[in-house]
């Protein structure tokens, strides 16, 4: 089924994952949310603390759609295989959640709650720069050894090669690797 809706998207030449686009939501409303918190903070703007709450549950209301996206991903073009910047991107997505949620129910008063609330938005801010990295890392392959596990044997039989994204069969390289599409912004980067 998800295989059916990357070949539609195709048919109309978006050969691209779909959770890069998304990214933007969550990670853009964070960084708000906390600059909103730090100048409520400093001029004692209570109505930029409520603003600041806003952006948080916009960024936790964003972040399901845009973790669904990125497994969806993850399926299609690394077949669900696990590798460490994977992993570690499961792990903080989680941590988002928990963090955004914490943050979401801890600023419901309009109190300024000043170090617990600072130290959730600055942490949420952390886990999104990580989410960026290991995201980017996986996508364009800057610094980071993106390997399958050594023992993987795919669906169809073929060993894998080094690469999670390569299961043997005969696929253009840009259905098989997100980073070897030919648009010219990928392109340049090469």
């Amino acid at each position: 089924m998800i295989d059916d809706l990357y070949a539609l998207l195709a048919k109309f030449g978006f050969n691209e994952p779909l959770h890069s686009p998304m990214t933007h939501m969550p990670i853009g409303l964070v960084v708000g949310a906390l600059i909103f918190f730090l100048v409520a903070v400093i001029f004692k703007k209570k109505n930029l603390a409520l603003t600041a709450r806003h952006a948080s549950i916009l960024a936790f209301i964003f972040a399901f759609p845009t973790i669904m996206l990125g497994v969806m991903d993850w399926i299609h073009f690394y077949h669900a295989t696990l590798f460490v910047p994977i992993m570690i991107k499961m792990a903080l997505a989680g941590i988002a959640l928990i963090v955004l949620g914490t943050g979401i129910i801890l600023g419901s008063e309009i109190k300024l709650h000043t170090m617990t609330m600072t130290i959730l938005y600055v942490v949420a801010f952390v886990v999104m720069i990580g989410l960026g990295y290991f995201g980017s890392g996986i996508i364009y392959g800057r610094g980071l050894q993106i390997k399958a596990p050594k023992s993987s044997v795919v669906a169809t039989g073929s060993p894998g090669t080094g690469n999670p994204a390569d299961t043997g069969r005969a696929k253009p390289d840009s259905a098989r690797n997100p980073a070897a599409s030919t648009s010219p912004a990928r392109q340049q980067e090469r």
